[in-house]
């Protein structure tokens, strides 16, 4: 049997092959101006030696002077946008341990992270300052601070203790983008070594690029990115702040010749609309060899022709934390319906109907493939059922349909399609609102909650109602085709919010409709009782 491979052997054979490559690129941010002068080169040879040192000083910290054995938990809560994030990430495997990335917003309540901490066993915990109100109410846990900067040192570089394809290799969560609770996705040395070779399946090791940071190191989506991006030896390019402005994406597309950017659905509809007015924004997002987003659909008909028109290469790629990336489109260079597909090589997910007289499928991933999640993340019947939903619309080729939470059933037991409600609303209304939610799981009708676009307006009666009966004009004509049951037949069934009220997932920037449901529930109560 070979022996199994990791992120760390990913760098140790990169490095091998390409040790003075660059890897990561670092703003260096001038003082008196607050602009980046220039970006610092990290090579993968000098990559390696960071981990190292930082390895051995943490094994020296949490073995030999708090006793700490390897292969305990050892909780990290990192900003997750530095350099410094991912060179801890992987020190503490190095050093022997298991990384549990635990990710929080600054001044939360040490209850947001109590379930993970205890349900990862987590024995200690290393975070970046900002976070010190939250963790100082961890209790009988040893708690350390990060270090900012690397420093050599002359401490001894523990050895690996041996481990099997069951042991866990490191623990993320969910960011509980659909029910706003999180929950711990420990993953094992087996799930860990199909990753690897699934990247090494189809990425081409000969051909590097300039790629942009992937998001919070503390989630799936950049701890995969950068095992790709590693095995391609490709340079990563660290943002100045964590979700960059139109401003610093084309900045970095111009200075540092960046051909791979990675985006959410959120923050790449902003870059867009930019462009639509600005040249130079246009001229850099054409100007890459791809700009893949993740975290959902783009949500906007609109967005994606102009892309497709202007010669924006928008790739569109499904991922779960659980599982890491199972799908990828071609591009809207290679064709303009951007379908998504498996990945090159051998796939074992599958596709199932979720009833006979359905041709909605959802994506299952059974136990015997490489991304099958941890046992205690299956199913009774041995799959890990991601609740994603998809139609075949060309053999091999899918369409995502959202996630079962999307799909309500009405008060008469029929489906409702809440994700074509909220894109239609997107793409007809985007100059109005700036984001939208469906809410009126059990209901007779679903209910449109708008977030206005405006942030000097109050929702007063006459700015509500002039707003309602906007949006209703626009999309009328595309509820008028729909059941009954789906439609959005009166302005009353559209609530308007001030903007940045409905709540949201701190990395994907995703609303939670679930707990959006929950607060709404007397607004809904009101409607249909027919009294509001």
């Amino acid at each position: 049997m070979s022996p199994l491979l990791t992120h760390l052997t990913n760098l140790e054979d990169a490095t091998s092959r390409f040790p003075s490559r660059v890897a990561f690129k670092i703003p260096q941010v001038n003082p008196q101006t607050d602009e980046i002068d220039h970006w610092k080169d990290i090579t993968f040879q000098e990559f390696l030696l960071d981990i190292e040192h930082l390895a051995r000083y943490w094994f020296h910290v949490l073995n030999e002077t708090s006793g700490i054995p390897q292969r305990s938990v050892i909780g990290l809560c990192l900003g997750g946008y530095k350099y410094i994030d991912i060179v801890h990430v992987y020190a503490i495997s190095r050093a022997g341990y298991i990384p549990q990335l635990v990710n929080i917003f600054q001044n939360a309540d040490y209850s947001v992270i109590q379930g993970s901490i205890e349900q990862g066993n987590t024995r200690a915990f290393i975070y970046e300052s900002v976070y010190s109100d939250t963790v100082r109410d961890i209790p009988q846990i040893p708690r350390f601070t990060t270090v900012t900067v690397v420093h050599p040192n002359d401490y001894p570089l523990p050895d690996l203790p041996h481990v099997t394809g069951s042991d866990i290799a490191i623990i993320y969560q969910t960011s509980g983008t659909t029910s706003g609770t999180s929950k711990i996705v420990p993953c094992n040395y087996t799930w860990l070594d199909g990753n690897v070779r699934k990247m090494m399946s189809h990425l081409d090791p000969g051909k590097p690029d300039i790629v942009s940071w992937c998001g919070s190191t503390g989630y799936m989506a950049q701890f995969g990115g950068v095992i790709g991006i590693i095995y391609r030896t490709s340079c990563m390019v660290q943002y100045r702040s964590g979700q960059p402005s139109t401003a610093e994406i084309v900045d970095n597309i111009n200075r540092c010749q960046t051909r791979l950017l990675f985006a959410y659905p959120l923050y790449l509809r902003e870059y867009i609309r930019a462009s639509r007015t600005d040249p130079e924004t246009l001229r850099a997002l054409s100007s890459v060899d791809s700009i893949i987003y993740i975290g959902g659909g783009l949500g906007s008909d609109e967005d994606e022709e102009w892309a497709w028109k202007n010669g924006i290469n928008l790739v569109n790629s499904y991922g779960k934390t659980e599982c890491g990336r199972l799908l990828l489109s071609e591009g809207l260079r290679k064709s303009r319906q951007n379908y998504l597909k498996r990945l090159p090589g051998p796939s074992l997910i599958k596709f199932i109907p979720i009833s006979n007289d359905s041709d909605l499928l959802e994506l299952v991933v059974p136990p015997e493939a490489p991304e099958c999640p941890h046992v205690s993340l299956r199913s009774s019947d041995g799959s890990y059922h991601t609740n994603d939903l998809f139609r075949e619309v060309e053999p091999g080729s899918y369409v995502f349909c959202g996630r079962s939470d999307d799909w309500f059933n009405m008060e008469n037991c029929c489906l409702c399609d809440t994700r074509a409600i909220e894109d239609n609303a997107r793409t007809l209304c985007g100059d109005i609102i700036s984001d939208c939610v469906v809410v009126g799981n059990g209901r007779p009708s679903p209910v449109l909650v708008v977030e206005a676009s405006h942030r000097n307006v109050s929702p007063a009666l006459n700015f509500e109602s002039e707003l309602k009966t906007e949006i209703y004009r626009r999309i009328c004509p595309f509820h008028t085709a729909r059941y009954p049951h789906e439609r959005i037949d009166s302005p009353d069934m559209i609530f308007i919010v001030p903007l940045g009220t409905l709540p949201r997932t701190v990395t994907k920037a995703t609303v939670k409709k679930k707990v959006i449901e929950e607060m709404m529930k007397e607004r809904l109560d009101l409607l249909f009782s027919g009294n509001a």
